[in-house]
């Protein structure tokens, strides 16, 4: 499934404006946090969510009147109790910004960028000021993740430098406020690319699923009938190895990589693991018994691993639920990949705010 920016870069590319909705600040318990999207089509279709209820209601409301007065706002939703005289529960408040962004020349090059960067693996940020307040420079900005330009940057005045250096700081989503006037971010940045060792009927269906929920996916097997594209949707990358003998030469792995060991079996498992533990990744999961764990460790710490490494690994990988299938142990799998990004990242904001 295509996430929001691939679908708006497909859309303008048709011709069709949208209306882009993010929610860009909450309180309380709100259905969705900052940073939430959701796209609407002029027919009315929708992708992602805001909230749902009535907050995705008035949104898809406000979205309908743009595509005619053909501006962005923004807009605040109170659910407290009070408000809605006890309708909803959730009895927080959440403010919006829809951006109305039509099919033209510079949107289309602004969204065929952000794609370009995607696929590369290279951060972006697109920032908006937000509707009614001007803006320094007048027009939307879509910055690198370095001090390369990814898009429209223009020449840098004193303060439009100073609001990219802020912006670049983060690693989430989020406000800026810079001299009194207010910018969203999009911080836009692949989820992570998780490897997968081996490429049996486990890793498929872990593959399949870690794609739809944003993460880029490399699978690589020695065996040629597992190894190969007819297995696996795009764009899973499917690397044929001849052994998993220095099977993670030449790969990019990083903090923000995640590897996920299913090989064939117990020795394979093995080799793998005892590259991944010099690797660098942000995590390593291998998956089998707790019998199978101690069988390997035993054999690693006696080639001279140290326990302190080896506390790193998720094993038996996964999230604690009673599974049986590939489908349910993929679950399983990914359940905890994803809990693993958002500690990542929450991580990441606590030490920017230190």
């Amino acid at each position: 499934m295509p996430d929001i920016y691939d679908t708006i870069h497909g859309l303008l590319k048709q011709g069709e404006d949208v209306v882009f909705a993010r929610v860009i600040s909450d309180k309380g318990s709100a259905p969705r946090g900052t940073g939430a999207s959701m796209v609407i089509r002029q027919n009315g279709e929708i992708q992602g969510t805001v909230g749902g209820g009535l907050v995705e209601a008035s949104t898809m409301h406000q979205a309908r009147q743009l595509f005619t007065t053909k501006n962005s706002i923004t807009f605040s939703f109170d659910m407290t109790g009070d408000l809605l005289e006890g309708k909803m529960v959730c009895g927080g408040k959440v403010e919006l910004m829809l951006e109305y962004i039509p099919a033209d020349t510079e949107s289309l090059s602004i969204f065929e960028t952000i794609a370009e960067h995607r696929r590369d693996n290279r951060k972006c940020f697109l920032v908006t000021p937000l509707p009614g307040q001007g803006s320094v420079g007048g027009q939307r900005w879509l910055l690198s993740g370095n001090d390369s330009p990814a898009g429209n940057e223009g020449e840098d005045s004193e303060t439009s430098a100073r609001l990219k250096d802020s912006v670049r700081a983060l690693t989430a989503s989020s406000l800026v406020e810079y001299q009194g006037k207010r910018y969203w971010a999009d911080v836009i940045v692949n989820g992570g690319t998780v490897y997968i060792f081996g490429a049996g009927h486990i890793s498929r269906e872990v593959a399949d699923l870690a794609l739809r929920v944003g993460f880029n996916v490399v699978v690589l097997d020695d065996r040629d009938e597992y190894a190969n594209a007819r297995r696996f949707a795009k764009p899973i990358e499917v690397v044929a190895l001849k052994s998993f003998d220095k099977c993670f030469d030449g790969l990019p792995v990083d903090a923000g990589s995640y590897l996920v060991i299913v090989t064939r079996g117990h020795l394979c498992d093995k080799v793998v693991l005892e590259q991944a533990l010099k690797s660098g990744a942000g995590y390593i999961g291998m998956i089998g018994s707790a019998r199978k764990r101690d069988t390997i460790y035993r054999a690693l710490i006696e080639g001279g691993v140290s326990a302190q490494q080896l506390e790193q690994v998720h094993c038996p990988i996964g999230v604690k639920i009673d599974t049986e299938t590939p489908e349910e142990i993929a679950v399983s799998i990914v359940g905890e990949l994803i809990d693993i990004r958002a500690q990542m990242r929450r991580w990441k904001n606590q030490a920017l705010r230190q």
